[in-house]
């Protein structure tokens, strides 16, 4: 999954959160999909997230956006 399917998901518009964000859209989209974000960049994007009223953590993000990574860890 990509930022930008979960910011879909949680019925938000990509472009405003990138904006939010302060980097453009197609940046955004690449996160988790070949790029990774640091974990200063999820930061900045949970706190964009939540300030635009949906209450998201970088766990969060880290769960949707690398699930495979996850599972590997149980």
């Amino acid at each position: 999954m990509t930022a930008n399917e979960y910011i879909k998901n949680k019925g938000l518009v990509p472009a405003i959160v990138s904006q939010k964000m302060g980097v453009s859209r197609q940046c955004l989209g690449q996160y988790g999909n070949g790029r990774n974000p640091t974990a200063k960049t999820l930061e900045r994007l949970a706190e964009a997230m939540t300030e635009l009223g949906v209450n998201t953590t970088v766990l969060d993000l880290v769960a949707a956006l690398y699930p495979a990574e996850n599972k590997k860890a149980e």
